[in-house]
C-alpha cells in the first residue's frame, strides 16, 4: 500500500459516518483514534512505542501493514482473522527478544483469543500446566517484541521459529 494510503482508507471508511472526537476505530488489524477539529476529521494511530500511546505519524503502522501484506503474499495465503487487541497464549519462559522464540497459530480466533501460542524451543517449563502460561495482547507483544508484527495475520497452522537473522516459516496445516 502506498505511503499515506492507510490513513486515506480509514478516512474514506469514516466519511459517511457520524464521527466524534476521541472515538476509537478498528480498521483491519489496527486501532485508530479520531480527531475532530472544526468539523474536519483526522486520525491518530497507536505508535507501537508504549501502551495506549497515539500519534499522527503513520509510519509505524504503514510499515507493519506493508510487512503483513508482504508476508501473506509470500506465503500465498489469505489473512487469518485477528486484531491487535486479541490475546496470545504465552509460555512464562518467553521474554521479549528471546533468541529461540517461536509463534504457532494453533486455533482460529475465539472471542478475545487470537489462536497464537508464543513459546521457546526446549522450554524448561511444563506447558501443559496452566500455571506456566499467561495471555497477553498482540499489541503489547508487538510493542515489546517487534519481530512478531509481520506474522500476526498468518492463518491457522503456521509456525514461525526465530533463530538468527531470518525466521523459519512452516505451514503445518498442509
Amino acid at each position: 500500500m502506498a505511503s499515506g494510503a492507510l490513513r486515506s482508507n480509514v478516512l474514506q471508511f469514516l466519511s459517511n459516518r457520524t464521527v466524534k472526537d476521541g472515538e476509537s476505530v478498528e480498521y483491519g488489524w489496527f486501532i485508530f483514534q479520531t480527531v475532530v477539529t472544526n468539523g474536519q476529521i483526522d486520525l491518530q494511530t497507536l505508535d507501537f512505542q508504549a501502551m495506549a500511546s497515539f500519534t499522527r505519524d503513520f509510519r509505524a503502522v504503514e510499515q507493519i501493514e506493508a510487512e503483513q501484506s508482504l508476508m501473506l503474499a509470500q506465503q500465498r495465503v489469505e489473512p487469518g482473522c485477528c486484531a491487535l487487541w486479541h490475546a496470545a497464549l504465552i509460555s512464562r519462559s518467553y521474554a521479549p527478544g528471546t533468541p529461540l522464540a517461536f509463534m504457532h497459530r494453533l486455533d482460529d480466533l475465539e472471542a478475545s483469543k487470537s489462536g497464537w501460542y508464543i513459546g521457546v524451543a526446549d522450554d524448561p517449563l511444563d506447558v501443559s500446566d496452566p500455571a506456566n502460561l499467561h495471555f497477553q495482547s498482540l499489541y503489547e507483544l508487538t510493542i515489546h517484541d517487534r519481530r512478531f508484527a509481520p506474522y500476526w495475520l498468518l492463518p491457522v497452522g503456521f509456525l514461525v521459529e526465530f533463530d538468527g537473522d531470518r525466521p523459519a516459516i512452516t505451514n503445518r496445516s498442509t
